[in-house]
Protein backbone atom coordinates (compact mmCIF):
# COMPACT_ATOMS: atom_id res chain seq x y z
CA UNK A 1 0.00 0.00 0.00
CA UNK A 2 1.31 3.53 -0.93
CA UNK A 3 0.57 6.05 1.71
CA UNK A 4 3.31 8.44 1.57
CA UNK A 5 2.97 11.09 -0.67
CA UNK A 6 7.01 10.70 -2.07
CA UNK A 7 5.90 6.70 -3.44
CA UNK A 8 3.15 8.72 -5.23
CA UNK A 9 4.36 12.15 -6.75
CA UNK A 10 7.11 10.89 -9.51
CA UNK A 11 4.66 7.98 -10.98
CA UNK A 12 1.99 10.60 -11.00
CA UNK A 13 3.92 13.24 -12.82
CA UNK A 14 4.53 10.22 -14.94
CA UNK A 15 1.12 9.71 -15.74
CA UNK A 16 -0.04 12.91 -16.49
CA UNK A 17 2.18 13.65 -18.62
CA UNK A 18 1.39 10.08 -20.80
CA UNK A 19 -2.35 11.38 -20.34
CA UNK A 20 -1.25 14.73 -21.82
CA UNK A 21 -0.20 13.17 -24.85
CA UNK A 22 -3.19 10.58 -25.49
CA UNK A 23 -5.23 14.16 -25.26
CA UNK A 24 -3.44 15.62 -27.41
CA UNK A 25 -3.61 12.96 -29.81
CA UNK A 26 -7.02 12.03 -29.47
CA UNK A 27 -8.04 15.48 -29.49
CA UNK A 28 -5.92 16.82 -31.81
CA UNK A 29 -4.42 14.24 -34.53
CA UNK A 30 -7.38 12.16 -34.62
CA UNK A 31 -9.65 14.99 -36.18
CA UNK A 32 -6.68 15.60 -38.71
CA UNK A 33 -7.75 12.29 -40.15
CA UNK A 34 -11.00 12.49 -40.32
CA UNK A 35 -12.48 11.23 -36.77
CA UNK A 36 -14.31 14.38 -35.22
CA UNK A 37 -17.16 12.48 -33.34
CA UNK A 38 -15.27 10.40 -31.55
CA UNK A 39 -12.68 10.89 -28.86
CA UNK A 40 -10.69 8.50 -26.82
CA UNK A 41 -11.21 9.02 -22.46
CA UNK A 42 -7.59 7.64 -21.58
CA UNK A 43 -8.76 9.60 -18.38
CA UNK A 44 -11.31 6.75 -17.58
CA UNK A 45 -8.58 4.06 -18.23
CA UNK A 46 -6.23 5.66 -15.88
CA UNK A 47 -8.67 5.86 -13.10
CA UNK A 48 -10.00 2.21 -13.83
CA UNK A 49 -6.15 1.30 -13.95
CA UNK A 50 -5.54 3.52 -10.31
CA UNK A 51 -8.95 2.04 -9.01
CA UNK A 52 -7.67 -1.41 -9.38
CA UNK A 53 -3.76 -1.54 -8.47
CA UNK A 54 -3.56 1.04 -6.06
CA UNK A 55 -4.24 1.37 -2.40
CA UNK A 56 -3.81 4.46 -1.18
CA UNK A 57 -5.68 6.89 1.03
CA UNK A 58 -5.18 9.81 -1.57
CA UNK A 59 -6.79 8.12 -4.07
CA UNK A 60 -9.62 10.33 -4.36
CA UNK A 61 -7.40 13.34 -4.56
CA UNK A 62 -5.38 11.60 -7.37
CA UNK A 63 -8.52 10.93 -9.48
CA UNK A 64 -9.71 14.11 -9.11
CA UNK A 65 -6.07 15.70 -10.76
CA UNK A 66 -6.41 13.24 -13.52
CA UNK A 67 -9.85 14.27 -14.17
CA UNK A 68 -8.67 18.01 -14.04
CA UNK A 69 -5.98 17.23 -16.68
CA UNK A 70 -8.03 15.65 -18.64
CA UNK A 71 -10.67 18.89 -18.26
CA UNK A 72 -8.27 20.95 -20.40
CA UNK A 73 -8.75 18.79 -23.50
CA UNK A 74 -12.70 18.32 -22.70
CA UNK A 75 -15.65 20.05 -22.85
CA UNK A 76 -17.16 17.74 -20.25
CA UNK A 77 -16.80 18.84 -16.82
CA UNK A 78 -14.22 16.93 -14.23
CA UNK A 79 -16.64 17.11 -11.34
CA UNK A 80 -18.87 14.39 -12.82
CA UNK A 81 -15.92 12.68 -13.81
CA UNK A 82 -14.22 12.48 -10.54
CA UNK A 83 -17.45 11.78 -8.84
CA UNK A 84 -18.20 8.41 -11.11
CA UNK A 85 -14.52 7.91 -10.76
CA UNK A 86 -14.49 7.93 -7.09
CA UNK A 87 -17.58 5.67 -6.84
CA UNK A 88 -16.23 3.55 -9.08
CA UNK A 89 -12.65 3.05 -7.37
CA UNK A 90 -15.44 2.06 -3.47
CA UNK A 91 -17.05 -0.62 -6.31
CA UNK A 92 -13.70 -1.73 -6.99
CA UNK A 93 -12.50 -1.70 -3.72
CA UNK A 94 -15.20 -4.19 -2.60
CA UNK A 95 -14.40 -6.48 -5.02
CA UNK A 96 -10.61 -6.68 -5.36
CA UNK A 97 -10.93 -9.95 -3.86
CA UNK A 98 -12.95 -11.39 -6.49
CA UNK A 99 -11.07 -9.54 -9.31
CA UNK A 100 -8.20 -11.14 -10.90
CA UNK A 101 -5.64 -10.04 -14.48
CA UNK A 102 -5.07 -14.00 -14.80
CA UNK A 103 -5.67 -13.30 -19.05
CA UNK A 104 -6.07 -10.18 -21.89
CA UNK A 105 -9.69 -11.40 -22.13
CA UNK A 106 -10.32 -10.82 -18.19
CA UNK A 107 -8.82 -7.37 -17.92
CA UNK A 108 -10.98 -6.20 -21.37
CA UNK A 109 -14.06 -7.70 -19.98
CA UNK A 110 -13.31 -6.02 -16.66
CA UNK A 111 -12.59 -2.87 -18.00
CA UNK A 112 -15.81 -2.70 -20.29
CA UNK A 113 -18.44 -3.45 -17.43
CA UNK A 114 -16.63 -0.80 -15.21
CA UNK A 115 -16.65 1.72 -18.08
CA UNK A 116 -20.67 0.89 -18.41
CA UNK A 117 -20.45 1.85 -14.81
CA UNK A 118 -18.83 5.12 -15.26
CA UNK A 119 -21.37 5.61 -18.41
CA UNK A 120 -24.13 5.15 -16.24
CA UNK A 121 -23.19 7.25 -13.08
CA UNK A 122 -21.78 10.48 -15.15
CA UNK A 123 -25.47 10.05 -16.92
CA UNK A 124 -27.15 9.70 -14.14
CA UNK A 125 -25.58 12.73 -12.75
CA UNK A 126 -25.77 14.53 -15.81
CA UNK A 127 -30.00 13.83 -16.25
CA UNK A 128 -29.92 15.61 -12.57
CA UNK A 129 -27.93 18.38 -13.56
CA UNK A 130 -29.87 19.23 -17.00
CA UNK A 131 -32.97 17.32 -16.26
CA UNK A 132 -32.79 16.23 -19.95
CA UNK A 133 -32.37 12.53 -21.71
CA UNK A 134 -31.56 13.58 -25.17
CA UNK A 135 -27.58 14.61 -24.87
CA UNK A 136 -27.39 10.74 -22.53
CA UNK A 137 -28.82 8.78 -25.88
CA UNK A 138 -26.42 10.98 -28.56
CA UNK A 139 -23.05 10.10 -26.21
CA UNK A 140 -24.36 6.54 -25.69
CA UNK A 141 -23.80 6.25 -29.06
CA UNK A 142 -20.44 7.65 -29.47
CA UNK A 143 -19.82 6.06 -26.25
CA UNK A 144 -20.02 2.66 -27.44
CA UNK A 145 -17.20 2.49 -30.16
CA UNK A 146 -15.03 4.47 -27.85
CA UNK A 147 -15.40 2.01 -24.81
CA UNK A 148 -14.58 -1.05 -26.69
CA UNK A 149 -11.22 0.75 -27.86
CA UNK A 150 -10.33 1.82 -24.69
CA UNK A 151 -11.33 -1.81 -23.47
CA UNK A 152 -9.19 -3.26 -26.32
CA UNK A 153 -6.28 -0.72 -25.88
CA UNK A 154 -6.38 -1.32 -21.48
CA UNK A 155 -4.06 -4.58 -21.36
CA UNK A 156 -1.06 -2.66 -23.18
CA UNK A 157 -1.92 0.29 -20.98
CA UNK A 158 -2.27 -1.48 -18.16
CA UNK A 159 0.95 -3.22 -18.63
CA UNK A 160 2.68 0.33 -19.07
CA UNK A 161 1.07 1.49 -15.86
CA UNK A 162 2.40 -1.31 -14.07
CA UNK A 163 5.79 -0.24 -14.75
CA UNK A 164 5.19 3.54 -13.66
CA UNK A 165 3.92 2.67 -10.61
CA UNK A 166 5.61 -0.33 -9.71
CA UNK A 167 2.30 -2.30 -8.67
CA UNK A 168 3.49 -5.74 -10.33
CA UNK A 169 1.51 -6.88 -13.57
CA UNK A 170 0.22 -10.63 -11.92
CA UNK A 171 -2.02 -11.68 -9.39
CA UNK A 172 -4.86 -10.40 -8.11
CA UNK A 173 -5.74 -6.57 -8.76
CA UNK A 174 -4.59 -3.85 -5.91
CA UNK A 175 -1.65 -6.22 -4.88
CA UNK A 176 1.11 -4.23 -4.32
CA UNK A 177 4.51 -5.72 -5.56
Amino acid sequence: MKTQIKDIIVPLIITLLILIVLEIISTALLPAFGVQKYIIPFNILIVLYLGFKLETPYLSVIILIVQYFHSFFSIEGWELGTIAGVFICIVISYLRDVLHFSSAIITITVTQIFQLVWFFTVSFLFYLKTNSFSLIVEKMWRFIPESIVISLLAPFFFAILDRIWSSGGEGMLGDDA
